[in-house]
């Protein structure tokens, strides 16, 4: 059962290639719409959408130039999800749904940070 709820190594091959090329497209958009700063291109391109909110999470590393801050978030979420599974095999057990239900939230509270972030830069 756990092994067919895992991306194979293709698929995260696939995903990284993707987010890879989305990343670039959006770059080249902010960096191409015709206006002075990063948050009034970001602005320009919500208007007018040409990209949605939802396109712009993952991006604040070019956004606010601090890729520090994104690497202590994907640690911070790692570190979470390894906390819930030391947890699991200290009790014994070996629950994949809640494991991923741990993650889920993880992952969720990461991308309310990320939103709130692009938020202020707009």
């Amino acid at each position: 059962l756990l092994k067919s709820l895992c991306y194979t190594e293709e698929d995260q091959a696939a995903f990284s290639a993707e987010s890879v090329r989305e990343g670039l497209r959006i770059k080249d958009l902010i960096e191409t719409a015709p206006h002075e700063s990063i948050a009034e291109s970001i602005k320009y391109l919500l208007r007018n959408r040409i990209i949605t909110r939802g396109e712009l999470v993952g991006v604040e590393n070019y956004i606010l130039g601090k890729p520090s801050n994104v690497l202590k978030l994907r640690r911070d979420h790692s570190a979470a999800v390894l906390r819930k599974q030391h947890e699991q095999r200290k009790q014994q057990l070996q629950d994949p749904l809640n494991l991923g239900k741990a993650a889920q939230i993880s992952s969720v509270k990461s991308v309310q940070k990320a939103r709130v972030r692009a938020a202020m830069t707009a």
